[in-house]
């Protein structure tokens, strides 16, 4: 398979909106984690989530356009309105039928999906509201992209938990890595909705903190999942398509794979065999060993079945180190939802192009037994070569996906 050049970002995350404010508060391990106010959250357990706050999206495109999107649909178009012009491309100039759109989302629009029904269990068919329904498919967001930019090639949404975005990224690599196209805008996204949230409330999945204020918030690690929003777009193109055009590159995507795990719904496949798999089969896709990793970026999201696999596993596997042994979970600071492997794919990226490290954890603090919270650790700038990162849902399912620098 070809390696793969990442030209382009944008971001609507809850660490800030544009790649520049999301980089300054991801390098300073700022939490986007506060107290959800956009709807009621009295009569549950948990009230705080990765917010994305003060998105316009009349700041992005007109009203016209963005009028009858949801939420998630209009924050994954202002994101692809930013991917593309970070990346620099000229779209007039581009054959629009070799450029994909390939996204990954687990839920789609939930809020539109509630009203909807509600509307159809309240009236009947003939009082269901009828503009609402477009939004309620998972593809929504990555139609509205295609044909806010008059795109013509592949549109695909996959959609599978947490894993959502970390499929797309390897459809995208081999759909350009077969020739069929120049050009992906993948993305990951996902919203924020009473719906979703009251779901796994009534689960007992969340993390239970409330809290009175918009205080800052840090919850602890196997305390109950925090559930976030947002979306990440990248610019993926072939690497000779990048270098023709004199593309400035952020990093190259090597390699990744993802495995199945047997577990029960709901659940990590806690013992960790195919999170091992994934990742010692992405270390030899890349002809990689252990040490030749600069950072391992992880997705524990505060559940604690995640943490307990991914701390068994990674001491496995990288335990021979010298000196401590540290992780970066970036979930800590924005949330768990099925777009957010693009998020972290990002962060990762900037981190590549500026040659300075993610903030990171010390492994130990995974297993949730520090009296306090979590302790970042701040990295001085060095070389960064290579970064691996790994991911997980509940059902079972890992993925370790590979990003290196371009020189």
């Amino acid at each position: 398979m070809s390696n793969i050049a990442i030209t382009g970002i944008g971001i609507v995350s809850p660490l800030g909106i544009g790649k520049k404010t999301f980089w300054e508060n991801c390098r300073k391990a700022e939490t986007g984690i506060k107290k959800i106010a956009s709807f009621d959250t009295g009569s549950l357990r948990s009230n705080i989530a990765g917010v994305v706050e003060d998105f316009q999206p009349k700041l992005f495109m007109p009203p016209a356009a963005y009028r009858k999107m949801s939420r998630v649909s209009r924050m994954s178009v202002a994101a692809s309105i930013e991917a593309l012009k970070d990346s620099g491309l000229d779209m007039g100039r581009v054959n629009r039928e070799r450029v994909a759109v390939i996204m990954g989302t687990a839920y789609g629009s939930s809020s539109r999906v509630e009203d909807f029904y509600v509307s159809l269990l309240k009236d009947g068919p003939r009082g269901a509201q009828p503009f609402l329904f477009p939004e309620t498919v998972p593809n929504a967001p990555a139609s509205h992209i295609s044909m806010f930019h008059d795109i013509t090639g592949p549109n695909t949404t996959f959609c599978q938990n947490a894993l959502s975005a970390e499929n797309a990224i390897l459809y995208a690599w081999n759909l350009l890595s077969q020739g069929q196209v120049d050009i992906v805008l993948v993305g990951g996204a996902d919203e924020l909705s009473s719906i979703v949230y009251s779901c796994y409330d009534a689960l007992g999945a969340l993390n239970k903190v409330k809290v009175i204020n918009r205080e800052q918030v840090c919850p602890r690690p196997g305390r109950g999942l925090v559930l976030g929003e947002g979306s990440g777009i990248l610019v993926m193109e072939r690497l000779d398509f990048a270098l023709e055009r004199k593309a400035d590159i952020y990093g190259i995507f090597k390699t990744g794979l993802i495995t199945g795990g047997i577990t029960s719904i709901g659940h990590y496949e806690t013992e960790g065999e195919q999170m091992g798999r994934a990742i010692s089969l992405s270390l030899k896709n890349a002809g990689l060993e252990p040490d030749d990793i600069d950072q391992i970026d992880v997705s524990a999201n505060f559940s604690g079945e995640a943490e307990e696999m991914e701390y068994a596993r990674i001491k496995q596997i990288f335990g021979n180190r010298s000196g401590s042994l540290e992780v970066i979970p970036l979930k800590y600071l924005f949330g768990d939802f099925g777009g957010a492997g693009i998020i972290r794919a990002a962060a990762i990226l900037l981190s590549i192009h500026h040659q300075e490290p993610l903030p990171s954890i010390n492994i130990e603090a995974l297993k949730g037994k520090s009296p306090g919270p979590v302790a970042w650790n701040r990295g001085f700038k060095r070389k960064i070569g290579s970064v691996l990162m790994i991911s997980s849902t509940f059902g079972g399912g890992s993925a370790g996906l590979i990003f290196s620098g371009f020189s």
